[in-house]
């Protein structure tokens, strides 16, 4: 295609779209209420790609002039000479200011967004779309790119296949009927992906966001609005206005909607592709009413710019808010400015340029495929092996960084024996020539005491195991429903760990067994069933709480052994992660008063105080032990020790700290297992 058959084949409206799809991507990710479904800017741009690239597909197959290798070519220089320099530029941010376990997922997902896989790491890692977990990534929005190349492996595969078909079946030469006929197979191919999406994140709800598999429709969406303009030679003017301004104001309402990212795609996610694919179909006759607003030049200059703005808009939050620079008044005007900086940077010296080379497929292949791969593939290794590289920040950081390894490095197994083999042979400490045996089993409240009964354990000659599973509340008879990820699912694998866990108990005859969970996240919501259909309510789920713990107890004692329940430690104070994470950046002078701001004890949660308390009384053998008896000295909880962090995350103590307070614990109040 030569130039003045792209100038005459371009539509300025289509980059108007992209700028109101990017827009409304970008107000989302800097956490702006004004469009709180501003996420579907993706799907826009998802069916605007399916409808050119169904069409230039289509358009060289029907004069003969379609070339694989060339169709690859295009791709490569378009997408990949701007993404490899936001790759770099955000290799060289994060090794600057991220700590050693973050530069380690940085490098991984560096990694699997070089070999076009980033989508699967994402959805793997991380259960819900723009989550607080997630914000501080910087390759997080690669996802999507690594769903269009998937989709462009399957879809020149797919256009011929179609083609070769309608040829088959129409029998005949005629044009308007090949295009009739492969419309049909579109558009049942279309339906059939649609529903396999609805019916996917359905099965699998909080898993499916990220996968090509629950996409696809929306390409194959614009592909038929690409078909149907083959099909209708023209469209009356004011019709095709109303129906585009309908579809127009269906996207601005679904992105004002709140509350629709929890299970997606679903029934929005199809009416956002077909009101996208309905504009693209009206502009192709050229109306006058949106296709006059969206092809304005501001509009078209940020359509035009869109790709290089989608690239750069999420690292740059992301690193502001690593950086716990908050997103909001100057320092989010700041933050904008930076990335449409770098957008226009990009557009200019390395999109505009790059996409139109054209050297072989093979070169193509080499420069931009495989010396990434090669290049981000070895990075990870070496990040891993050197465990972060924690020396980037600072001899002080360094020196913390291998007090909290050394710790680490004596709970061996810990992180292992967190679900796992759930082999209890795996999951030993304390004395481990000792008789007597002790089992503790929990959720991952009860792994992150590892080193707390390590020392308990040693003291009082006892061999113990622990085997964990997250956020698993482990009492008999009860299972977990429409909990964490398992939406509108029994958490399935909680309840087979706690059988297990439950046999060992009858079979070992352990001398204690010991119970660790957040008790508190447990004993609000709706989410505990004794059996499949059962009613749920908050009341519901608390006394079947306190008929299974009577149960576990019950089980225990009957085993021969004595229960210990173990709470909870204190929360960690809001703001914690982001002050440690800005004074490692800051490679400052270390106070402790930096980050540590000792807080009054307060209550426990009312019911599981209350619940310990009455089982302590119809249970005389057990044995309640609370952490934070040491962990806030003189009412006062502290959140660091000796400048080292009481916290790893948001919901779990360091192993430092876990032997801190076994050692403090057995000090204070002495052994409770002897």
């Amino acid at each position: 295609m030569n130039i003045s058959e792209i100038k005459k084949n371009y539509r300025n409206d289509i980059d108007g779209l992209r700028a109101i799809a990017v827009i409304l991507v970008i107000f989302f990710h800097s956490g702006s209420i004004i469009f709180p479904s501003g996420f579907i800017g993706v799907d826009i741009f998802f069916v605007i790609s399916g409808y050119l690239i169904t069409g230039i597909i289509l358009n060289k197959i029907r004069t003969d002039e379609f070339s694989l290798s060339e169709f690859f070519v295009h791709r490569l220089w378009r997408i990949q000479p701007a993404l490899i320099a936001v790759s770099l530029v955000t290799l060289a941010a994060a090794a600057v200011f991220f700590l050693p376990v973050d530069f380690i997922d940085f490098l991984k997902s560096a990694k699997y967004n070089s070999l076009f896989l980033s989508n699967q790491y994402f959805g793997k890692m991380s259960a819900t779309y723009a989550s607080p977990d997630t914000n501080i990534l910087p390759l997080l929005h690669t996802w999507s790119l690594s769903v269009e190349w998937q989709w462009y492996l399957f879809l020149p595969l797919f256009v011929l296949a179609g083609s070769l078909i309608t040829k088959r079946l129409a029998l005949t030469k005629n044009r308007d009927q090949n295009d009739r006929s492969l419309l049909c197979i579109w558009v049942v191919v279309t339906a059939a992906l649609a529903t396999f999406s609805l019916v996917f994140t359905k099965n699998h709800p909080g898993g499916t966001y990220y996968f090509l598999t629950a996409r696809a429709f929306e390409f194959t969406a614009g592909g038929t609005a690409f078909l149907l303009t083959r099909i209708f030679s023209s469209v009356r003017g004011p019709v095709a206005s109303l129906l585009s301004l309908f579809a127009f104001a269906i996207l601005i309402a679904v992105s004002l909607k709140n509350g629709l990212l929890d299970i997606y795609p679903n029934v929005y996610t199809l009416v956002v592709s077909a009101a996208a694919a309905l504009i693209l179909f009206c502009g192709h006759y050229r109306e006058k009413v949106l296709g006059s607003l969206l092809s304005t030049p501001p509009v078209t200059f940020i359509g035009k710019l869109s790709y290089s703005l989608y690239l750069w808009h999420w690292p740059v939050f992301a690193f502001f808010r690593y950086m716990n620079v908050s997103l909001t008044g100057m320092q989010l005007f700041l933050a904008l400015g930076i990335i449409f900086a770098l957008a226009l940077s990009s557009y200019f010296l390395i999109e505009a340029p790059l996409r139109r080379r054209r050297p072989s497929l093979k070169i193509s292949v080499i420069q931009l495929v495989i010396l990434p791969i090669i290049l981000f593939c070895a990075l990870y290794p070496v990040g891993n092996r050197y465990e972060g590289l924690p020396q980037r920040l600072g001899s002080q950081y360094s020196s913390q960084y291998m007090t909290l390894k050394k710790y680490s490095d004596l709970a061996t197994n810990r992180e292992e024996c967190l679900e796992g083999h759930q082999d209890p042979a795996e999951c030993q400490f304390g004395d481990l020539s000792s008789n007597k045996k002790g089992l503790l089993i929990g959720d991952s409240n009860a792994n992150h005491f590892w080193g707390f009964f390590d020392v308990l354990a040693q003291n009082a000659h006892i061999r113990m195991e622990s085997l964990t599973s997250s956020s698993c509340l482990t009492l008999p008879g009860v299972w977990q429903y429409d909990w964490w990820k398992y939406r509108n699912e029994p958490y399935t694998q909680c309840h087979e760990h706690t059988e297990h866990y439950y046999r060992l108990i009858k079979e070992n005859h352990y001398d204690y067994v010991i119970l660790g969970e957040v008790w508190e996240n447990y004993a609000g919501g709706s989410h505990l069933i004794n059996n499949e259909g059962d009613e749920r309510s908050d009341a519901l789920t608390q006394s079947r709480m306190k008929k299974a713990l009577q149960d576990a107890l019950n089980n225990i004692i009957a085993s021969g052994a004595k229960p210990v329940i173990i709470t909870t430690v204190y929360s960690m104070p809001t703001g914690y992660m982001e002050c440690h994470r800005s004074r490692s950046i800051a490679r400052g002078p270390y106070s402790e008063s930096d980050c540590d701001t000792p807080r009054p004890r307060n209550e426990d949660n009312a019911y599981t105080h209350n619940l310990f308390a009455q089982m302590k009384k119809e249970y005389p053998t057990l044995t309640l032990i609370d952490v934070k008896d040491v962990q806030c000295p003189d009412g006062r909880c502290l959140s660091e020790i000796n400048t080292i962090p009481v916290y790893r995350d948001v919901g779990h103590i360091t192993d430092y700290a876990s032997y801190h307070f076994g050692h403090d614990y057995l000090k204070k109040f002495g052994n409770p297992f002897k």
